[in-house]
């Protein structure tokens, strides 16, 4: 449902997501949205990489920035000001 929700709603300027990287394939056919990674066979640094950021309730903005990340899809809360909740588990980043 947020997935479906993603793709009629975030405009074109936001166009790669961090999410849990199980999901990541569901993400990108659903929405047609980039994401940061997803795992295909088994879990990649990158992957882990993705949940430790997750699990740190997003508050690291340099690392969004720096991997041109504009979407958090988050099961957990995000305790970063600089991420707009527009939706249950869905955060854009502000400029």
């Amino acid at each position: 449902e947020a997935f479906e929700w993603i793709k009629n709603n975030v405009g074109p300027e936001y166009m790669k997501a961090i999410l849990e990287p199980w999901k990541g394939a569901a993400f990108t056919a659903i929405t047609g949205k980039n994401v940061h990674t997803w795992i295909l066979g088994y879990p990649l640094p990158k992957d882990v990489e993705a949940r430790e950021f997750l699990s740190s309730n997003c508050t690291d903005t340099a690392f969004l920035r720096e991997n041109g990340i504009s979407i958090v899809y988050a099961e957990n809360e995000c305790n970063n000001p600089s991420l707009k909740k527009v939706r249950e588990h869905v955060y854009l980043l502000e400029e």
